[in-house]
């Protein structure tokens, strides 16, 4: 896999690049549905948002997403979030979420429990259920007006959005057709994720407006 030297910036906060080659969504997806500590589960739910999904488990594939956060994307991640403290990230959690007819058909607006969320397409032919972005949030300010315009993107296989985990977002209703992605939430040792931290509040343009 090559690591793109250039994001394509689509709002404050929130970057896009073509990532993976079809070739290696579907070795991955594979490899994901297929891992050896998730025998038993077809389709879970990973996090209390998403209804259908399966769980990184398996030591190999961790250790794999560890080293695409903290060596092929660390550069990046210096470079488009210069204020976040520090670049290595301790731990993360990964997962696959699915929106089909029998799988999500949408996603209500939320931030993640990260620092920085990495969301990678592994296959698509959907139509609907894209990602739109609402602007960046402290905790104290995360029910407030929405930024305008919003910022709305529809995946391809491969690309990925890389953005900060209090960047407000949700998934349009789905059409038809299906919709697979490798969401990654990576944390910061020692920092908490609840948005309130200083350097959440320093990018926040409520607190900066007060």
């Amino acid at each position: 896999m090559s690591i793109p030297d250039s994001w394509i910036s689509l709002t404050d906060d929130v970057f896009m690049a073509p990532l993976f080659t079809i070739k290696e969504c579907r070795s991955l997806l594979h490899a994901i549905k297929n891992q050896s500590t998730a025998k038993e589960s077809a389709l879970g739910s990973p996090n209390n948002m998403h209804e259908y999904g399966v769980t990184l488990t398996d030591p190999g594939l961790t250790s794999s997403i560890d080293a695409l956060i903290n060596i092929k994307l660390r550069k990046t991640i210096q470079q488009r979030f210069p204020d976040i403290p520090g670049s290595h990230f301790s731990s993360h959690h990964s997962f696959i979420t699915c929106y089909g007819a029998e799988a999500n058909h949408d996603l209500s607006l939320h931030v993640d429990a990260s620092h920085v969320t990495l969301n990678i397409c592994l296959h698509t032919q959907a139509e609907g259920a894209d990602l739109v972005f609402t602007g960046t949030r402290c905790r104290e300010h995360v029910d407030t007006m929405p930024d305008q315009p919003v910022s709305q993107f529809k995946f391809r296989p491969g690309d990925a959005v890389l953005h900060v985990g209090n960047q407000r977002h949700f998934v349009t209703d789905l059409e038809s057709g299906v919709r697979t992605n490798l969401v990654i939430w990576m944390r910061l040792e020692g920092e908490d994720y609840d948005h309130s931290n200083a350097w959440v509040t320093a990018r926040c343009p409520k607190c900066r407006s007060l």
